[in-house]
């Protein structure tokens, strides 16, 4: 990708962040973009305005990127997400799961809750997960709920990897 592109797309998440700013929320922007680099979707902070603790821009993005992102993953497109500030460990997971091949940002978050890096080389986090209760398989039989649910869900049509399999 050259770097004129990743400017571009950079900039654009850096107005993200400004209009988050502007409604007095945590200034970062996402972009996403397709491997043609058609865009996809934008994002910014949203935690505030929405009262939602999971409204980060890069969550937002992905949120926004609707059926593209879920196709993406589907049909294997690589998708780039450019953000204003190093992803979080939430947003670092959900840049996993939709399956993101490429992540850009313009600054690193060694001071704050920038997990990125961590998460990829460390477990620089495990004092603040000892901080977190766990509580794994309390209910036999709840568990065993789950486990015919996942069982439904590995025949569903809409699974992924019938997905796949049905545009073969």
């Amino acid at each position: 990708m050259s770097i004129d592109k990743d400017r571009l797309f950079l900039e654009m998440a850096l107005v993200e962040a400004e209009q988050a700013l502007k409604e007095n929320t945590y200034p970062v922007g996402a972009v996403i973009v397709d491997e043609n680099f058609n865009l996809i979707s934008t994002g910014r902070n949203r935690v505030h305005p929405a009262k939602d603790v999971t409204a980060h821009a890069e969550i937002d993005a992905i949120r926004n990127a609707g059926n593209a992102i879920f196709n993406a993953k589907i049909k294997r497109e690589k998708f780039t997400i450019y953000t204003s500030l190093e992803p979080c460990p939430m947003c670092t997971g959900g840049i996993l799961f939709a399956n993101i091949k490429r992540v850009v940002w313009l600054l690193n978050d060694d001071l704050g809750f920038g997990g990125y890096k961590k998460i990829k080389d460390s477990k620089v986090f495990d004092e603040r997960f000892n901080l977190v209760e766990m509580i794994e398989e309390p209910y036999e039989d709840l568990k065993n709920r789950q486990k015919d649910l996942m069982s439904k869900w590995a025949i569903n049509p809409n699974n992924v990897i019938n997905l796949r399999n049905a545009i073969k």
